[in-house]
């Protein structure tokens, strides 16, 4: 018997039909407003989740900006107390100033330009600690974007209902990336249905059985199989009243990566929209001809046939 969850943490009141609870990602599609500015983003969390070219882009244009901070300084007040600085034209000026900030902000300190006196040598001072402290930071930030484990695992982009048995399933499939060594498989699916009860609409959610939920090794592609019969929450349900009903099936993995030592885990969903009728997953991998082991076709993971049901 399928179990309905009343306490999910969601909420159960609704008045209109809701965006999906979790995106294609596995990223939480959810909008917090209200909050004092303190207490939205964690800039650590921030920086460690961005993609890796918006990391790097946001590093370049850190160490440009305070660069031509600390140029603009040095070229207002301090090119009189630049020892070995080639003056030139106000441009030519400009580059001395600006390649000698880098210098010091790096603690490079090629020796041809010095400071004098007690401001310059304040501003110089001041940006070679503003230098080590960033390149503390930025070392931090590379290692624990580099060691953060993460279940490197593509899911199919749509669930399918195929045929199964006497009755139908719905199943979709999933496939390790990236040479993942993952073990200790779990996986859970949950389902968000918008039903009206006593005149009211209210979110239900229910824990979808499955024909395997663990697996000891992954290594090829497994697909998800949730038989739908008399006890399933799907039962007799079209894709018409998938649509009324704000169907949303919510995916939940956990499993254990031998690279990292560590648990890891990956999320994704599938709204009504990406539910194919009638459809059966085409074969993704097959024995090599030559006996060399399993061949996993990765191309071939959205892959279906239409199928009566």
């Amino acid at each position: 018997m399928d179990k309905n969850i009343d306490n999910t943490g969601f909420g159960t009141s609704v008045t209109e039909k809701y965006a999906r609870f979790i995106n294609k990602d596995g990223s939480h599609n959810v909008i917090h407003v209200g909050r004092p500015i303190k207490e939205r983003n964690s800039l650590y969390s921030k920086l460690i989740n961005i993609s890796w070219w918006k990391f790097l882009a946001l590093v370049f244009i850190f160490y440009f900006f305070i660069n031509f901070v600390f140029a603009l300084i040095y070229y207002f007040f301090c090119i009189p107390n630049l020892m070995g600085l080639i003056q030139g034209s106000n441009w030519q000026n400009i580059q001395e100033v600006y390649f000698f900030s880098a210098q010091t902000l790096t603690t490079v300190g090629y020796g041809r330009i010095s400071p004098v006196g007690i401001f310059t040598n304040t501003i110089a001072a001041s940006e070679a600690l503003i230098g080590i402290l960033t390149l503390a930071i930025n070392t931090g930030l590379l290692y624990g974007r580099f060691v953060k484990p993460k279940a490197h695992l593509k899911f199919s982009h749509n669930a399918i209902i195929a045929p199964f048995k006497e009755n139908t399933a719905l199943m979709f499939r999933l496939v390790p990336i990236k040479n993942a060594s993952l073990s200790n498989m779990m996986v859970r699916v949950t389902v968000s249905l918008m039903l009206k009860e006593n005149g009211k609409l209210i979110n239900k959610f229910f824990n979808l059985p499955l024909q395997i939920d663990t697996l000891d090794t992954f290594v090829t592609t497994w697909t998800i199989v949730h038989p739908i019969d008399e006890q399933s929450p799907l039962w007799k349900m079209n894709f018409d009243e998938m649509t009324n009903k704000d169907l949303e099936i919510l995916v939940y993995v956990r499993a254990y990566d031998e690279d990292f030592s560590s648990t890891v885990v990956k999320r994704t969903s599938y709204t009504h929209e990406e539910v194919v009728f009638g459809a059966k997953f085409k074969p993704a991998f097959y024995e090599d001809p030559n006996g060399k082991g399993s061949i996993v076709e990765h191309h071939k993971l959205n892959e279906y046939d239409r199928v009566e049901i």
